[in-house]
């Protein structure tokens, strides 16, 4: 059962998704929703009740399973939380996305694991780590504004995910010195050495594995799970071509058009 105020919020959402895909398609511009008028759900249950109304409402999981997701946790002691990320905003690299169908672009550098057997030992169920580019785009107009729980509701402000090359899953990786570099037209505009916050990120697959079963999408082989910027949030805007690079792991890229 989803409250009232949650349900207007789902509403809302699912409008907004529909005016972004007509304004991608030339239709009028839509500048986003302001987060002054609504109620952020009360806790992480009611965000995501809100998440799982707008994905039956716009179809996401019909075929009964989401098979990608977003997980990650503000510190290591915290809970973590999850989106399963819809099937058509999830592309291989090189991409090329509308960024008409984003209010605002923000390109997050990040790795993810490919699932191989989620019934097995952390590392038996981990196949291969890729490098991903998640495109933050809230369905808000100030991202800045939003509370915590309303971003988790509005898919965690997910907008797209694009997969790039990777490697096969030998074990952890040197977490604390692993580089990682975004580039906008080809100028590095952010580098780090052992950005992610989080450290080893393993854990998050585990904690995920029990997540998604209590919300009826049980992982399974081949999923991917992306774990959370190792690099921030940096702009973009449309007429750019963004890559991130993780060396010794692999690279993605996508061109805003």
């Amino acid at each position: 059962m989803i409250a009232d105020p949650d349900r207007r919020l789902a509403e809302a959402l699912v409008e907004v998704r529909r005016a972004q895909n007509r304004q991608a398609h030339g239709g009028p511009r839509f500048e986003g929703l302001d987060p002054a008028l609504f109620v952020a759900p009360r806790d992480a249950a009611g965000a995501y009740a809100v998440q799982q109304a707008v994905a039956h409402e716009l179809g996401w999981f019909a075929s009964g399973r989401a098979s990608a997701w977003k997980v990650g946790a503000p510190a290591r002691d915290a809970t973590p939380e999850a989106t399963p990320l819809p099937p058509a905003g999830v592309v291989e690299s090189p991409a090329t996305l509308a960024a008409g169908a984003f209010t605002s672009i923000g390109i997050e550098g990040e790795v993810a694991f490919r699932l191989r057997d989620p019934s097995g030992s952390i590392d038996d169920a981990i196949g291969e780590i890729v490098v991903t580019i998640e495109i933050v785009a809230p369905r808000f107009r100030d991202l800045a504004a939003m509370p915590a729980l309303l971003r988790l509701a509005d898919q965690g402000v997910h907008g797209a995910l694009v997969v790039g090359s990777g490697i096969a899953w030998r074990g952890p990786i040197d977490w604390a010195r692993q580089v990682a570099v975004v580039r906008r037209n080809g100028i590095t505009v952010a580098e780090t050495r052992g950005g992610h916050p989080l450290g080893d990120l393993r854990y998050l697959v585990a904690w995920l594995a029990r997540h998604a079963a209590s919300r009826g999408y049980p992982l399974a082989a081949g999923d991917l799970v992306t774990a959370g910027t190792w690099t921030g949030l940096v702009p973009a805007r449309a007429g750019e071509v963004v890559s991130v690079a993780f060396p010794g792991i692999g690279e993605a890229s996508v061109a805003l058009t």
